[in-house]
This record gives structure tokens, C-alpha cells and sequence, in this order.
């Protein structure tokens, strides 16, 4: 079960589109840490590393998820991943 401090949005999710992978609807912090952590491309830069220590602190309980959340859009629209 995800708790609510662990939710990366309160109404929507973050779609995103990875080759090999196919598309995802994220709505976590949890879930976002898996896919930036295991399936993204081994080419993956700088907004990704934020991105994952993002996810970390908000599971933690450090930052809100909204921090997690513009992070890990960043990383996606970096690497072209996000449907927007």
C-alpha cells in the first residue's frame, strides 16, 4: 500500500514512454525510483541522478512529493520519456 506522503501527485499521474519498456503511469515515489533506478537507458544524465535522490527523500519523508514529482518530469522530458 502507498501511503499518501509517498503519492508523486494527488489527482493525476506522470505518463511516460520508454522504448522496450512501452508506457507507464506513475504515481509514485516508490514507482518512480524503480523506473529511474532499473529501466531508464544507461545514457541517462544529471536530471536523472536528481530525479532518483529525489524519490529517496520524499520515501523518507524529507521533501513533499511535488519535489519528486517536477524532478522526475524534468528527467523524463530530458530523455524524451514524458507524455505531455
Amino acid at each position: 500500500m502507498i501511503s499518501n506522503g509517498d503519492r508523486l501527485v494527488r489527482y493525476s499521474a506522470v505518463m511516460i514512454a520508454i522504448k522496450g519498456v512501452g508506457i507507464r503511469c506513475i504515481m509514485s515515489a516508490r514507482e518512480a525510483a524503480v523506473i529511474l533506478g532499473e529501466q531508464w537507458p544507461a545514457e541517462s544524465g544529471r536530471k536523472n541522478e536528481i530525479a532518483l535522490k529525489a524519490c529517496y527523500s520524499v520515501i523518507h519523508g524529507y521533501v513533499a512529493p511535488v519535489i519528486c514529482r517536477r524532478a522526475f518530469e524534468a528527467a523524463a522530458r530530458e530523455a524524451g520519456f514524458l507524455l505531455e
